[in-house]
Parts: C-alpha cells; structure tokens; sequence
C-alpha cells in the first residue's frame, strides 16, 4: 500500500459526502480508477448499514439484572421509611424524628435525585401510620375525640416530618452540588 492509497483511504468519507476541492475529488477518482483495493474499499463504504438492531440475550439480562437492583433498593427504602414512621412518632414524646427524617430525605434524594420521590416516600409512610394510630384503636386506645381532630393531629406531624426531611433534601443537594463542584 503506497502513500497515496492512504491518503486516498482517510478522504473517503469526505469524498463520499462531496466535502472536498475539485481537484482533491478528481485525485480521488483518478485513483480509484487506477487502484482495485481503494476502489473496492470505496464500494464497501457506500453499503448502507443495517437499518434495525436486534437485541440480544445478554443485553436483556442486563436490564432485568439492573430492573431486580433497582426494585429491591426501591423496596429497601419503602421499608425503611415505614420503620422510621412508626419508631419516631412525634405524638410519643420521640424526637428522634428530627435527625432520622432528615437522614431520610438526604439519601433519597442522593439515590433518586428527585424532590418529589423523596417527599413521598417520608411522607405517604408516615402519613398511612400516623393515620392508624390515631384514627383507630388498633393499638388499644384512642388519641383523639373524633376523626377531624385525629386528622389534624396526623397532618400536623406529617408536616413536622416533612420539615425535617425538607432539612433532609437540602443537605443532599448540596453534596451533590459540591460533589460537583470537585
């Protein structure tokens, strides 16, 4: 393979795109005329490749293997925000609320990067718990005289909770920030 035949090579694509000088095209062409592996090399450039890419196996085992992953680290945090909701309830006298929701709503928003998810996943837990504590007397008494009360008392400490996983969220946001940052 001469000089030339490489120089010729690494212009294909320009040539085939019609990106190159006149005299540059007509050097290509004289070339391929006189040259059967470049002119063979320019025949096998202008195949069209193919339009559609099966999958494989290995690419769909890799997606459920990461989907498990995922769900079983979703199903961890559900668990861990229900625990959390019915060992700091704030109608006890526990004020271990305050550093565990706040904990919480940092590593959900470290993982899900998202307000939203972590909020909900501090708040609907909390919410659903608070609400079988004080509504009903599946754990031998009740707390309130009637629901309006119980209700409020239960939005009362979902919005005491929320606050601190608020203080929560903003303290991963800025790790990540200055995760960034470095």
């Amino acid at each position: 393979m001469s000089n030339e035949c490489t120089i010729v090579q690494d212009l294909l694509p320009l040539y085939e795109e019609d990106l190159l000088q006149v005299e540059t095209k007509q050097f290509i062409e004289e070339h391929l005329k006189s040259c059967r592996e470049c002119g063979r090399i320019a025949e096998q450039s202008q195949l069209p490749l193919p339009v559609e890419v099966r999958d494989g196996d290995a690419s769909k085992k890799m997606i459920r293997n990461i989907t498990v992953k995922l769900t079983t680290i979703q199903i961890f945090f559900v668990a861990i925000a229900f625990i959390l909701a019915m060992s700091t309830t704030l109608m006890n006298d526990n004020s271990g609320f305050i550093l565990t929701y706040s904990i919480l709503g940092a590593v959900t928003y470290l993982f899900y990067r998202s307000v939203l998810v972590a909020v909900l996943l501090a708040a609907v837990p909390n919410f659903i718990w608070n609400c079988l504590l004080y509504m009903t007397d599946w754990f031998g008494e009740f707390y309130a005289e009637n629901f309006w009360e119980a209700l409020q008392i239960a939005l009362t400490a979902l919005i005491v909770h929320l606050l601190f996983t608020f203080i929560g969220i903003i303290i991963g946001f800025c790790i990540l920030k200055i995760r960034e940052e470095n």
